[in-house]
């Protein structure tokens, strides 16, 4: 399970995102000058990217490659996700209805695409909205996010928080529904992943597909979503309750998955942070790779 268009927790402090410095092929943002080159172009790409390299998603999921563009279908109906598009100015239509058909054809309604550095042709944020599409704004997209990346230990939790792999289904289940309310997901959004859950919950391996709970107190009071690729694990989403703020459940959450990592012989991990996200894994020890821009194609609801 994955909300793709930005992994943000919108239960912390939200701050707008700074100005964005292009530089270089991946337009990054470079605030850690001294840490930067430390993060390969492959873990660079993968952050920027990663839903065109992580391995084929299982049902109910999808994800459709072509040379021109890459398309993920969640489980649920009510969201789809454009990445990697690599077309041309001259063929943008052709591939613009390639793509509508293709979710229409699936039942899905609704449609948000991730516009980076890599995407082509250049100024495709541009025209995009020049055919109607508008910064995206339904949970849980945000209109900008960053990819970050991690390749060094995160700063440790406070020792009395506790974050694992859910055992049970139930826990899973509990995850889920912080997820929902963390997310601020519609109604038809929460039924559909509701529906999904008991064939996502047999692809929890703890390998290719991780759900972490956070604790407080020994009550759930967190989650956290990750998807493993080759080059590190991608945190598909973290969310912790109103009560529990300022307890240190997201680091938590965020050092768990980074054990998971490193036990499976793949220290990195990356993410798209929406403005909510951003701070607290700037403090985690995330670093800034590159700005993302996320639209809505009004024409598929």
């Amino acid at each position: 399970m994955h909300f793709r268009a930005s992994s943000s927790s919108p239960f912390v402090e939200a701050e707008p995102l700074p100005p964005v410095k292009e530089d270089g092929a991946f337009g990054r943002i470079n605030t850690h000058q001294h840490l930067v080159s430390a993060i390969s172009e492959t873990v660079r790409l993968f952050a920027e990217e990663h839903d065109a390299v992580l391995p084929q998603p299982k049902l109910p999921e999808d994800r459709i490659m072509t040379p021109e563009y890459c398309l993920y279908l969640a489980a649920t109906p009510t969201q789809t996700h454009v990445t990697r598009v690599r077309t041309t100015e001259e063929r943008l239509d052709h591939t613009l209805a390639d793509i509508r058909g293709q979710i229409r054809t699936r039942g899905y309604r609704g449609a948000t695409w991730s516009i980076g550095p890599s995407c082509r042709p250049r100024g495709l944020v541009e025209l995009l909205m020049a055919r109607g599409f508008v910064p995206a704004t339904t949970p849980p997209a945000e209109p900008t996010s960053v990819a970050m990346a991690l390749t060094r230990p995160p700063s440790p939790a406070p020792s009395d928080v506790e974050a694992r792999h859910v055992r049970t289904y139930d826990e899973y289940l509990m995850a889920l529904g912080i997820a929902m309310t963390a997310f601020e997901i519609p109604p038809d959004g929460v039924a559909g992943w509701r529906a999904a859950a008991p064939e996502l919950y047999k692809q929890q391996d703890g390998i290719d597909r991780l759900t972490m709970l956070g604790f407080v107190d020994g009550r759930p009071a967190g989650f956290g979503w990750a998807a493993a690729g080759r080059d590190g694990l991608v945190l598909c989403g973290s969310g912790v309750l109103p009560k529990a703020r300022g307890r240190g459940v997201y680091r938590a959450l965020v050092e768990a998955r980074w054990r998971a990592a490193v036990e499976l012989g793949k220290p990195a991990l990356v993410i798209h942070a929406g403005a909510m996200s951003l701070p607290v894994l700037e403090r985690c020890g995330f670093e800034r790779i590159c700005r993302l821009d996320v639209l809505t194609d009004p024409e598929i609801r």
